[in-house]
């Protein structure tokens, strides 16, 4: 009679080793977990500074491997299923030792998603240290993204604040009387040319600066600096806002369109504004 056993071969034989190794990895880590739990539990026992000297000659364990098995067993203890037990398909229980050494800085909910997000009980230790490697970068990147978003935040807030309280001060400008000196001296003008046989026009005080009177005659170079050192600013602020947007895409699409909206009504107030700079006003007047 013909043998009805499964044949023989090298294919097989390699499934049932690699399948002994990954029972075997499992049991390894189940172990390491129960022997966290005793080690803690005779730690507790312990009086202070007995622990090492009970660790070197009792169970021939160094505080580092000690600390490392206690460990495992405070965060895979209370999910981690009996080796008989193989109904308990939680992610944590298909995890080997090594596999759960390297995911030990994870908090306990995080760890739960990168494991099945990722696969993990089927990564080789050399797959799974990259992906924590591409995990740590891309989380990187995020925070840098959201500190940049702050900041730009936070710019956009000042700039618009500075356009409101400029807003207001132009409010104020457009109330308030012209300079009496100005008034004065424009008057003695009109007086001066209808003596001189001129024919005198009306006096209509055009919409003002109200500036104060400018003594400097060199004061034209200081301006000139200033819009200077402002437009580099501004080239400066926009490379930036760019750089963050750009970021933010790939992090939130959506909050990236959210910010962009912010930044492009700013940019248009201030074009709009900028073209008629500034408003029909009184000239400043510079002494000599």
């Amino acid at each position: 009679m013909d043998n009805p056993a499964t044949e023989r071969t090298p294919l097989v034989i390699a499934a049932e080793i690699n399948m002994i190794t990954y029972q075997t990895k499992k049991i390894l880590l189940t172990s390491a977990i129960e022997i966290g739990r005793h080690l803690q539990e005779a730690k507790a026992m312990l009086k202070h500074g007995e622990w090492i000297k009970w660790l070197e000659e009792s169970v021939n364990y160094s505080r580092r491997t000690a600390s490392r098995l206690i460990k495992l067993y405070e965060e895979y203890g209370p999910n981690f299923p009996e080796v008989s037990d193989s109904s308990n398909g939680t992610p944590v229980s298909h995890l080997t030792y090594t596999q759960a050494l390297l995911l030990l800085g994870f908090p306990a909910e995080e760890r739960e998603e990168f494991i099945t997000h990722n696969d993990v009980g089927s990564m080789t230790k050399q797959e799974l240290q990259q992906a924590l490697k591409d995990r740590d970068q891309a989380n990187q990147a995020k925070e840098q993204v959201l500190q940049e978003n702050q900041l730009l935040k936070k710019g956009l807030e000042t700039i618009d604040s500075t356009i409101s309280e400029l807003k207001k001060e132009h409010a104020k400008a457009a109330t308030r009387p012209t300079n009496p000196e100005n008034i004065n001296a424009e008057a003695q003008s009109a007086n001066n040319a209808s003596s001189a046989g001129d024919a005198p026009s009306a006096i209509t005080a055009p919409f003002t600066h109200n500036l104060k009177t400018e003594h400097d005659p060199d004061a034209h170079i200081k301006y000139v600096e200033k819009c200077n050192a402002c437009c580099k600013t501004i080239a400066d602020t926009f490379f930036d806002l760019t750089t963050a947007l750009t970021n933010l895409a790939h992090i939130d699409p959506n909050l990236k369109e959210e910010k962009r909206k912010e930044a492009n009504r700013l940019i248009e107030y201030m074009a709009e504004t900028i073209k008629e700079w500034p408003p029909p006003k009184k000239p400043l007047r510079v002494r000599s």
